[in-house]
C-alpha cells in the first residue's frame, strides 16, 4: 500500500460543541501546539513530522494530507476522486445510554450511517456522498473513527468539546495509527 493516496477528512461544525470534533482533530494533527494538549512532545514531534494541512498541496509520498472538512457535504466528491483511501474522523450518536461520551469506534461508512448526527433534512450523511460520488464513478477505500457525542445541540453557538470528548483524543489518535497500519 506504499503508493495508496491517503487522505484524513476530518468531518465536522465547530460551532456545535462536540460536532466540532472533527475540525478539532484536524488541528491536533496539523498543530503542534494543539497537539501538546494531548500528548507529550516526542508524540507532537511525531504527528507534524507525518501530517500536513490539506491546502498546501504536497505531492503524494510526503505527509499524510489532513482535510478540515467543516459540514462540506458534496463538496468532498473531488476528494473522494482524488484519493485512494479516505480515513473520516467525525462524532456519532449512538442513541444507545449503555455508551459512554467519548467511546471510540472504528466503522464502515454504512456502519457509521445509522448514528449520524444530523441537525436538519438538508444535512448529508457521509454515506450518502460516497454513494453520490460512486454513481460519478469516483471510489476509494474508506474507514470511519467516530466519538460517541456528549453534547452536539448547545442551545447557543459553542466552540469547545465537552472533556468526555477532548479525553478521547489520544484514543482516536491511537485508532488512526492502527488504520494507517502503524
Amino acid at each position: 500500500m506504499a503508493n495508496v493516496k491517503t487522505l484524513i477528512c476530518c468531518v465536522g461544525n465547530l460551532l456545535m460543541m462536540d460536532e466540532g470534533f472533527g475540525p478539532y482533530m484536524a488541528k491536533v494533527l496539523t498543530d503542534r501546539e494543539t497537539a501538546l494538549k494531548h500528548v507529550d512532545e516526542a508524540h507532537a514531534d511525531q504527528l507534524m513530522s507525518m501530517f500536513v494541512a490539506d491546502e498546501t498541496g504536497l505531492e503524494a509520498g510526503e505527509r499524510i494530507p489532513v482535510l478540515d472538512a467543516g459540514t462540506m457535504g458534496m463538496g468532498l466528491v473531488p476528494w473522494i476522486r482524488d484519493y485512494d483511501r479516505i480515513i473520516v474522523i467525525d462524532i456519532i450518536d449512538c442513541k444507545n445510554p449503555d455508551i459512554a461520551p467519548g467511546s471510540v469506534f472504528t466503522l464502515t461508512p454504512a456502519e457509521m450511517a445509522d448514528n449520524t448526527v444530523m441537525h436538519s433534512l438538508h444535512d448529508l450523511r457521509v454515506v450518502d456522498v460516497i454513494g453520490n460520488a460512486a454513481l460519478a464513478g469516483y471510489e476509494a477505500d474508506f474507514t470511519c473513527i467516530c466519538v460517541q457525542a456528549g453534547c452536539y445541540e448547545p442551545p447557543d453557538f459553542y466552540i469547545g468539546l465537552t472533556d468526555e470528548v477532548s479525553a478521547a483524543v489520544p484514543v482516536v489518535l491511537g485508532a488512526l495509527m492502527e488504520a494507517l497500519g502503524m
